[in-house]
């Protein structure tokens, strides 16, 4: 597909959200006939309609299978699933791809592609890269499924041409519907238990993240997790040349931690010295937090950016709203929202490694994963659990199973949770947001959830540090 290709061709739209009105704007400005689908009715679709400016037919509250199966090219949305009507169409001998598929088709050849993906952390690593690519002063875009600008709209952004960085966020539904999605430099940081209610298997959500790796080339880099077999699988298998990052062991090449756990060494292919950088450059915390920033300095090292670009756009980074991020202080306890911990795994990584002894505010909706490796590490970590939501009971019922020998409480909401954590925590702890779990029984999503704790700690007092 170029852009040549569009002229005149009638494209379906799967999905009226940000990056489906962003696809169908870019189809119809190259002359495509375009035609968006929603399953959703009309009222319930805010004021998407509104900011197609007309530019494309609607057939909303449900899908046609004839618009699919007449149509040169259908393009999907994040998160839409493999719909009948898709089927159909493939059937048909209709191509139907991801926007990210779509988007790759029209980068410059000379433009740097790093791609990112993961089960946790690939949001803030992918905000990182960015920050240590911008600091190069090339131009750079930085989007995907981070939640600001989809894939699409770096075509026409000036980090698309000759010398330009573009550093995406994809998910493994994304790269489920590529055919040729190919990054210079991919990274898949970690597979754990998620979406399994999507994928039924581990086996079959791994075959989806490590189709990142699936097209590159020999020309190309893949960098993975050393302490994730599935990741390493799936690097090893393309013909990329292979790096891997890990936290407790040094690697051959890649990047590990100095012995101290001071800097964070990268040995990249063909240097004659490793490179090392300080730890203390980041705003992050945890060991997980380094994990993953090892891969972000690897792809912008790999992609061109200097030494001393990749300290200076560290220092300036600051982390994304509710990724473990330092929002309050009182009295000696410092307040994290990490309200985007939303699956147990993520959870656990979190909190190994954390400098502060720390008062855990979880539960929400459970996920159906076992809480077990989480009361692991709060065997280590915790100096209170305080719980909310529907999963309480069987986060307690876990806790208790594995020996906890602190105070586990019961809150009633935000406000409650918070105040018996400070009234647990000591001066030098932590008061930490990181539910384990989704959000919906008692809130709108996870950013609503965050705002409520934050809300709730400066109602007691505490002094804001967010930005």
């Amino acid at each position: 597909m170029s852009e040549l290709t569009l002229g005149n061709r009638h494209v379906v739209v799967v999905g009226l959200a940000q990056t489906g009105i962003a696809v169908a704007k870019f189809c119809a400005a190259r002359g495509a006939r375009v035609t968006v689908t929603d399953s959703r009715p009309a009222a319930a679709l805010g004021d998407g309609i509104a900011k197609l400016g007309g530019i494309a037919a609607l057939e909303l509250g449900g899908h046609d299978s004839a618009t699919f199966t007449g149509a040169d090219l259908v393009v999907t949305s994040p998160g839409v699933p493999d719909l009948p009507e898709m089927r159909a169409a493939r059937a048909a001998g209709v191509e139907v791809i991801a926007e990210i598929e779509l988007a790759s088709r029209f980068l410059h050849p000379d433009a740097t592609l790093i791609a990112l993906t993961g089960t946790n952390g690939k949001s803030t690593t992918t905000a990182l890269t960015g920050a240590l690519c911008d600091a190069s002063g090339r131009p750079t875009f930085t989007g995907g499924n981070l939640g600001t600008w989809p894939l699409i709209d770096a075509v026409d952004h000036p980090a698309n041409a000759p010398g330009g960085l573009i550093v995406a966020e994809v998910a493994g539904f994304m790269l489920e519907m590529c055919t040729s999605f190919r990054p210079k430099v991919a990274a898949c940081l970690n597979i754990t238990e998620d979406h399994l209610d999507r994928y039924k298997t581990m086996a079959v959500y791994a075959s989806m993240k490590t189709r990142i790796y699936k097209w590159q080339t020999q020309d190309d880099f893949a960098i993975a997790n050393a302490r994730c077999p599935l990741t390493m699988a799936g690097a090893q298998a393309s013909r990329a040349r292979n790096l891997a990052f890990d936290s407790r062991a040094p690697v051959t090449t890649g990047a590990e931690l100095s012995r101290d756990r001071n800097e964070l060494v990268l040995k990249l292919p063909e240097a004659a010295v490793p490179e090392r950088y300080p730890a203390s450059d980041l705003a992050l915390i945890g060991t997980h937090n380094l994990e993953n920033s090892m891969a972000g300095y690897l792809a912008a090292r790999l992609a061109g950016v200097a030494p001393d670009a990749i300290r200076r756009g560290a220092r300036a980074f600051t982390p994304q709203k509710h990724r473990m991020e330092r929002i309050a202080e009182l009295r000696g306890v410092d307040f994290f929202d990490d309200s985007k911990g939303t699956n147990v795994a993520a959870v656990a990584a979190s909190l190994s490694g954390f400098p502060q002894p720390v008062v855990l505010i979880a539960g929400g909706v459970d996920k159906g994963g076992s809480y077990t490796p989480l009361c692991r590490v709060l065997a280590e970590t915790a100096r209170g659990l305080v719980l909310i939501g529907a999963a309480a009971p069987l986060i307690r019922e876990a806790a208790e199973a594995a020996g906890a020998r602190y105070p586990i409480r019961d809150a009633g909401d935000m406000d409650d949770a918070v105040a018996q954590a400070l009234s647990i925590a000591q001066p030098g702890d932590a008061v930490v947001l990181s539910p384990a779990c989704s959000s919906y029984d008692m809130f709108k999503n996870f950013g609503a959830r965050g705002m409520a704790f934050r809300e709730a700690a400066q109602r007691l007092g505490a002094r804001r540090l967010d930005r």
